[in-house]
């Protein structure tokens, strides 16, 4: 290959990788700035997600969660109880906050466990929750969805105990 012809090869890459970093800091800049005129906060805004212990006044629920850069240490949560975080969906959108939560059920003398994922960017920032993500543990199971007023909370239950 001639040395014309390689200075043309690597000037197209060169241009070509420009072009392409010059798009993806618009398309960034543009996603970052999109709203629906109500409001709506793009995948990058600050999430809350709160977690509940809706399952008996004699009940006290056991909570720990964590994400690969956060843990929050173990919740006693009583009846009516709530704990709550804040944070910010990353770029590639594979935040995830996984939880361990156990109680005993009084009532039957049975200990409940499970593990979830109480947050999962891509599961839940467009379907299940936009902005306030909010867990309910009930008797039953766990439910969840968006605490906003035109939606019905708790729209979804997402799990059994002990499945």
């Amino acid at each position: 290959m001639s040395s014309k012809s390689s200075f043309l090869v690597l000037g197209s890459a060169a241009v070509f990788f420009a072009l392409l970093t010059l798009i993806f800091f618009a398309l960034l800049t543009l996603s970052c700035a999109m709203s629906d005129g109500n409001g709506m906060e793009t995948v990058w805004k600050t999430k809350t997600v709160t977690v509940r212990n809706d399952i008996d006044p004699k009940v006290a629920l056991n909570i720990h969660c964590r994400s690969s850069e956060d843990d929050f240490g173990e919740h006693t949560l009583y009846y009516n109880q709530i704990f709550l975080w804040k944070f910010k969906v990353n770029f590639w959108e594979t935040t995830k906050y996984k939880c361990n939560l156990s109680w005993y059920d009084p009532n039957v003398k049975k200990d409940h466990k499970k593990e979830f994922f109480a947050y999962k960017a891509r599961r839940d920032w467009m379907y299940n929750c936009e902005h306030d993500c909010r867990w309910s543990f009930r008797q039953d199971g766990g439910y969840y969805g968006d605490g906003y007023l035109t939606k019905q909370f708790p729209p979804k239950k997402m799990f059994n105990y002990d499945e």
